[in-house]
C-alpha cells in the first residue's frame, strides 16, 4: 500500500512516497481505509527533529477520515465512515497511508454533512479549540476574547466555537490584507489587520483601551508579547501553540501592573472523560453545521512534502488536506 514516511529527519523533502505492507489489526483493532488525512504544523515539528519522543522512519499524520473495513463490531461496522484522532503521528504511525488500525477510542463516527476532506480537519483543531476554551481559558457566557491568526486551523475552530457558545466579543489577526479580507467573509467582525497596526494597538483600539479577558494563543513567536500586551487587568493568555517560534519576548510589567497571568494548554495532557465530553459538543454543532473546518487546498498523498510546504511557509488561510 502507498504511505508517506521521513527514514532521518531534516527538510520537507524528507516526507517521500513509499510502498508498505498492508498493517494487520490485532485484538481489540479495527481496519480503517483512509480517505483523507490532514497536515498540521505538528507534523512538521516532528519531522524536523523538535519532538524528543520521536525516532524516524515514521509515518505522519495525527487525524484523517476513513471507511471501517473490519474490526469495529457493532459500534462501527465495516463501510462506517469514522473522524480519527490519538497518538498517531509521534507516538505510533499516523494516518498519511491508505489504511491503518485503530482501536475503539481513537476514532468518532464522522458527520454525514461533511466531506471526507471536510471530517479528517475537524480533530485536532475542534477538539483543541473546545477543550481551550472550556479547561484553559475558563470560558463563560459574555467573554471578551482575542484569538490571534484566523487563518489557522486552531484557532479559526475557536473563533467560531467561541461565538457559538456565547461569547460578548471575539477579536482575532490576519498578516495579510488578502487573509483580512477572507476573515471578514467568514464573519469575522473584529479583525486587526497586522500589515497596518500591531496586534495590541488594534485590540486596544477596538475596545477602546480596555483588552480582552482572556488571549488563547495559538500562533507564538512574537504574537505571545502582543497577546499578553492586549490582555486587561487580571487578563489571562492562554498559550497552546508555537507556529511561529518558541521564545517570545514579553513585557514582564503586564504580568506585574494589571495583573496578568499566563498558562499553558496541551490537549494531550487531558483525560479521556475531557476527550468524551468535547466530542459530545461538537458533534451536534457539527452535524447542525453550526460549526464547519475551512479548507484552503487539497493534496495528493504522494505530494505530501509540497503541501507540508505550502502549509508552513505560504501560510494560506485555512487547511490543508491530502486525499488517498
Amino acid at each position: 500500500m502507498r504511505a508517506i514516511r521521513f527514514d532521518e529527519f531534516g527538510g520537507f523533502e524528507q516526507f517521500k512516497p513509499v510502498d508498505i505492507p498492508e498493517p494487520v489489526p490485532s485484538d481489540g483493532q479495527m481496519l480503517i481505509q483512509m480517505k483523507a488525512a490532514a497536515i498540521n504544523a505538528f507534523d512538521n515539528t516532528v519531522r524536523a527533529g523538535y519532538v524528543a519522543q520521536v525516532s524516524p522512519p515514521l509515518i505522519p499524520g495525527n487525524e484523517g477520515c476513513g471507511i471501517v473495513v473490519s474490526g469495529g463490531g457493532d459500534a462501527f461496522a465495516p463501510g462506517t465512515r469514522v473522524m480519527l484522532v490519538g497518538t498517531f503521528g509521534f507516538a505510533r504511525d499516523g494516518t498519511w497511508q491508505e489504511f491503518l488500525t485503530a482501536t475503539a477510542d481513537e476514532v468518532v463516527k464522522a458527520p454525514e454533512n461533511l466531506s471526507d476532506v471536510e471530517a479528517a480537519a475537524v480533530p485536532v483543531a475542534y477538539l483543541a479549540a473546545e477543550m481551550a476554551l472550556n479547561i484553559g481559558c475558563g470560558f463563560k457566557p459574555g467573554m471578551t476574547l482575542l484569538i490571534p491568526g484566523a487563518g489557522g486551523s486552531v484557532a479559526n475552530a475557536a473563533i467560531q466555537l467561541a461565538k457559538v457558545h456565547g461569547a460578548g466579543r471575539v477579536i482575532t489577526s490576519a498578516g495579510r490584507e488578502d487573509k483580512a479580507n477572507r476573515a471578514s467573509e467568514l464573519g469575522m467582525t473584529d479583525v486587526v489587520d497586522l500589515s497596518k497596526e500591531t496586534l495590541s494597538e488594534g485590540v486596544m483600539r477596538l475596545t477602546d483601551g480596555k483588552g480582552v479577558e482572556v488571549a488563547l494563543d495559538t500562533i507564538g513567536g512574537e504574537v505571545t508579547g502582543q497577546a499578553l500586551a492586549s490582555v486587561g487587568a487580571n487578563g489571562l493568555l492562554v498559550q497552546m501553540g508555537y507556529p511561529a517560534g518558541t521564545t517570545p519576548t514579553i513585557d514582564v510589567m503586564h504580568l506585574i501592573w494589571k495583573p496578568a497571568r499566563i498558562t499553558g494548554f496541551n490537549m494531550y495532557f487531558q483525560p479521556p472523560e475531557t476527550w468524551a465530553k468535547a466530542w459530545s459538543v461538537l458533534l451536534p454543532l457539527l452535524a447542525e453545521g453550526k460549526v464547519k473546518p475551512v479548507i484552503d487546498r487539497t493534496y495528493p498523498l504522494e505530494e505530501a512534502a509540497e503541501a507540508t510546504r505550502h502549509l508552513i511557509e505560504d501560510r494560506p488561510f485555512g487547511k490543508v488536506v491530502l486525499t488517498l
